[in-house]
């Protein structure tokens, strides 16, 4: 997902860029009038008459004065349809010639009179070759705006490179990916520094495993080889780095059985040493700055996709929480009547990667909902047993069976209203509409390592295990296949077949 991030922030720059344009664009037009007026203060003094080229707002009759009709005036300096096609050319061939010039490279670090230059040359050349474009075609627009595009242009271009690009990066700087690297010290200081660079402004190394003594580094080392099942279980991490280091301590390590405890942990893989693969791993080819790496992983990857995953989990939430909003003063009311408790119960649950959150809900049970549960475990285990439809280290039990449940509690249950909060946390971001339902952090403890996959995605509000009923099933294996499946098949027609067999 590196890849994915410095397309997103060459994207981002791109978009910038051609905003600038067209601000410049409409600079330009709307200081017409005032070139107008300028042409005809010349013209005058150096004694001719020129207010015939221009159509002023003056000049325009007191029944017609209406700003749509100056602007369709077939008089080609103040028709915008005549200019319009200026503007599309411009932003092809100013785009081109940024790209060419490597002014998308986001791992340079350019002074401002260099970025200057480069915008400069992009629109000297764009302009050169939309006059030659003209003159092809006998296309007659004014050269005044087109010269007044090009340097208005440049100065909002560059400032857009060097104000509002540094002032997005900004807001967006807190890292939203965190990368482990395997291998020597000397490779983690020099990832550090490209990590640093704007194309990967949201990631953010978190540390090095090696089996090397340990050097002074501003990289954290987080342990040897040995520990690295733990340190993928313990720490938040999207992505591991592997670099194969060339030390006698290293030499005898299984590479292959490194890979494989990242990918059956869900974490996507860059080899940058020539590391067979482990059968079954999906592999494509990229690039890490000037480096070619391998990206192996086992889980949704696709950018596209998922930024429309995304779209569409924040869009349908938001709606349906303005919807819902009078159903939700409703229940808070029945609640607060009840036991005058609090409305909603919120919990820490595990999600993407590791990443703990807060989980709301409606509350449906007593106050004091966690001491009953222990009370009942540690006095009647029995009880406790018969009515527990999961494996430990879960517990699920039938709403009329659980004596922690109240009355109003009951029924938002059978009817999954308890649950309708949890469009909040999908408007956060901290969930998704469809994908495995988050787990407890205690629940996380428990899982097996195959298990831990189903932290790979956010979790959702529905999945395969609930649309499909199966929800009383007390197999934890079965549930985790089932969660699994739906990674290893995601698409967003799944998402949305999903949505309708649960709401069904």
């Amino acid at each position: 997902m590196l890849k994915a991030q410095r397309t997103a922030s060459t994207a981002l720059m791109m978009a910038l860029d051609a905003l600038a344009l067209v601000l410049a664009f409409f600079i330009v037009w709307q200081l017409r009038a005032g070139l107008g007026e300028f042409i005809v203060a010349i013209g005058k003094s150096m004694g001719y008459n020129t207010s015939g080229w221009v159509r002023l707002p003056s000049q325009v009759p007191a029944g017609e004065y209406d700003i749509r009709k100056i602007i369709i005036s077939p008089n080609p300096l103040v028709n915008i349809n005549n200019h319009l096609w200026v503007l599309y050319f411009s932003l092809l061939s100013w785009g081109a010639l940024l790209y060419f010039q490597k002014g998308y490279d986001l791992s340079a670090r350019r002074s401002a009179r260099q970025e200057f230059a480069i915008c400069a040359y992009a629109g000297l050349l764009g302009t050169i070759s939309l006059l030659a474009f003209m003159s092809l075609l006998r296309w007659d627009t004014s050269r005044l705006f087109i010269v007044g595009l090009l340097l208005v242009g440049i100065l909002c271009v560059w400032a857009t490179r060097r104000v509002v690009l540094p002032f997005a990066q900004r807001r967006g700087s807190k890292p939203r990916r965190h990368v482990l690297m395997i291998g020597p010290a000397s490779a983690a200081t020099r990832f550090a520094a490209m990590l640093a660079t704007p194309a990967y402004q949201w990631s953010q190394l978190i540390g090095y495993v090696s089996d090397e003594s340990f050097e002074a580094n501003t990289v954290k080392h987080l342990g040897k080889l040995a520990d690295l099942p733990r340190i993928l279980d313990d720490e938040i991490i999207d992505e591991v780095i592997l670099v194969r280091a060339a030390t006698e301590s290293e030499r005898g390590v299984n590479w292959g059985q490194i890979l494989e405890l990242c990918l059956e942990r869900g974490r996507t893989v860059s080899l940058v040493d020539d590391i067979a693969p482990p059968s079954g791993a999906k592999v494509e080819a990229s690039m890490m700055g000037q480096m070619p790496v391998l990206v192996l992983h086992n889980t949704p990857q696709n950018p596209l996709a998922l930024g429309v995953k995304n779209v569409m989990d924040r869009v349908l939430a938001a709606i349906m929480l303005v919807l819902l909003a009078p159903l939700f003063a409703v229940i808070a009311i029945l609640i607060k009547m009840h036991d005058g408790g609090p409305v909603f119960y919120n919990q820490d649950r595990v999600g993407l990667n590791g990443r703990i959150f807060k989980f709301y809900k409606f509350r449906s049970m007593d106050v004091n909902a966690s001491e009953i549960l222990e009370k009942m475990k540690r006095e009647d285990r029995a009880y406790y047993d018969s009515i527990n439809t999961m494996q430990e280290p879960f517990f699920k039990a039938p709403d009329d069976k659980d004596p922690r449940i109240t009355p109003i509690g009951r029924f938002i249950r059978k009817t999954s209203i308890d649950e309708l909060p949890q469009f909040w946390n999908v408007l956060r971001g901290d969930m998704s509409l469809v994908g495995p339902r988050p787990p407890l952090p205690k629940e996380v403890a428990e899982l097996a390592p195959w298990h831990r996959r189903k932290l790979s995605v956010k979790g959702g509000l529905t999945c395969i295990w609930q649309a499909s009923g199966r929800n009383n099933n007390r197999e934890v294996d079965e549930w985790m296949r089932m969660d699994l499946e739906y990674i290893d098949n995601w698409s967003l027609w799944l998402d949305v077949k999903l949505m309708f067999q649960t709401v069904r």
